[in-house]
């Protein structure tokens, strides 16, 4: 499996029951270009680039695992430039406690 795979994985762990009221898109800008939508609770991937990201996240394929597991944390990974946002910071900075990612 693609490090970028991990994408198609996010909605089976997402932590819906507790953002019942976040709507947002996030466009991850990588060598496949993937947006996560999330509304009511849910959340579903969708191929290629979406027109109004909430959120736009560029990297590497390989440093996704690194960033939404948190053992890197992502300002770190702006200031590095590891990561390149756009968009909603706030979303940006709570985007590993949206998933339980140690159920992947």
């Amino acid at each position: 499996m693609a490090d970028i795979d991990i994408i198609y994985k996010l909605p089976s762990v997402f932590r819906g029951e507790s953002q019942k009221d976040l709507d947002c898109v996030i466009f991850f800008n990588m060598s496949r270009p993937m947006a996560l939508i999330i509304k009511n609770g849910e959340a579903v991937v969708e191929e290629g680039e979406p027109e109004t990201p909430t959120l736009t996240l560029t990297m590497k394929d390989d440093f996704l695992l690194t960033l939404l597991s948190g053992k890197v944390a992502g300002m770190t990974a702006v200031m590095t430039g590891k990561l390149k946002f756009k968009g909603n910071m706030a979303l940006a900075q709570k985007l590993s406690k949206l998933f339980d990612l140690e159920k992947l």
